[in-house]
């Protein structure tokens, strides 16, 4: 699965959220209640994330390793842990790329290993992941752009731990 956005900002300043803060994505991420870093960003440093519940994953505590972190080439890539057993692994990659001096676009490209008859229904994982992506990319961008946190983001703070987040409208492929 493979979602983008155009933002507003530059790439510097996009990467500054998305990679040097990467610990920081339950500040902005309607899903994520907290997060932290048990390290300095880098490969191996573990982002604990506590969800509300994100695509397929219900509500838990996900950790999230660093596998890959280019500063100079705005990427980084990790691997997920914690999530449901009908999930054999999990990757994601993100991309930050200057569109210009005062834009950019944030990519995403997440991979999902399914494990046995779940695999049949995959079209539902993707489709459900698709929707959270897109809505997490939203308020990625509405952060940057406002310096404050999404309604969405705003609204799952005050509700309960089942809460989850709307649609955006990002591009999703």
């Amino acid at each position: 699965m493979r979602a983008e956005i155009m933002v507003g900002v530059p790439a510097d300043q996009a990467w500054a959220l998305v990679g040097e803060r990467f610990g920081d994505i339950g500040t902005w991420a309607a899903p994520i209640t907290r997060s932290s870093l048990d390290a300095a960003t880098g490969p191996g440093a573990v982002r604990t994330c506590h969800v509300r519940g994100f695509g397929p994953a219900p509500a838990g505590v996900v950790h999230e390793r660093l596998i890959t972190f280019d500063a100079a080439g705005r990427s980084l890539s990790y691997e997920a842990d914690g999530l449901p057993r009908f999930i054999a692994g999990a990757v994601n990659r993100w991309s930050v790329t200057a569109q210009g001096e005062g834009a950019c676009t944030v990519r995403a490209h997440a991979t999902l290993t399914l494990r046995g008859p779940m695999r049949l229904l995959g079209w539902l994982v993707r489709s459900r992941l698709r929707a959270s992506a897109t809505a997490v990319l939203d308020e990625l961008r509405h952060y940057l752009e406002t310096g404050t946190p999404h309604p969405r983001k705003l609204a799952a703070a005050t509700a309960g731990p089942g809460a989850g987040s709307a649609t955006g409208d990002a591009t999703v492929r």
